[in-house]
């Protein structure tokens, strides 16, 4: 079972709704230090998203910023694959981890923080836990270069 935050997100006035992403724990591949990690992005909003950028910047699961440009329509999901550095011993709780997501919602950028604690499993390899927060942030408008 996943328990999601359900706390309704803040409007701010005068901008677009607030996105509703739901972020499913991530589930990973490969080998000790060449792990991929796929997280389960679902739009509970009413419009098309545009996923800008993912990044891990915890320093026990760390993955720089990545562009997506990736669209996800309204009740559609869409996935994630970010290679991982997660090198813990077997048995490690790494606490507080999350993902960043940068959202566009037509002129309007959001941040989307997805946390989440991850266990070291047997061959070292990332499990996430099974409840993941997600809080909401504007950030801005897309720039027009």
């Amino acid at each position: 079972m996943v328990a999601v935050d359900k706390a309704l997100p803040r409007r701010a006035s005068g901008t677009s709704e607030t996105p509703r992403l739901r972020i499913a724990p991530f589930t990973h591949e490969g080998s000790r230090g060449n792990w991929i990690v796929r997280w389960r992005v679902r739009n509970d909003g009413t419009r098309r998203l545009r996923l800008i950028s993912a990044t891990q910047p915890h320093a026990q699961f760390r993955t720089p910023e990545k562009a997506l440009e990736q669209e996800v329509a309204a009740g559609a999901e869409g996935d994630i694959a970010l290679p991982v550095r997660f090198a813990e011993t077997p048995g490690s709780l790494v606490e507080n981890p999350f993902l960043i997501l940068r959202v566009a919602d037509g002129d309007v950028v959001w941040r989307v923080l997805a946390r989440v604690s991850v266990t070291a499993g047997p061959g070292g390899e990332p499990i996430a836990g099974n409840t993941i927060s997600i809080t909401t942030h504007r950030v801005g408008a897309v720039s027009r270069d």
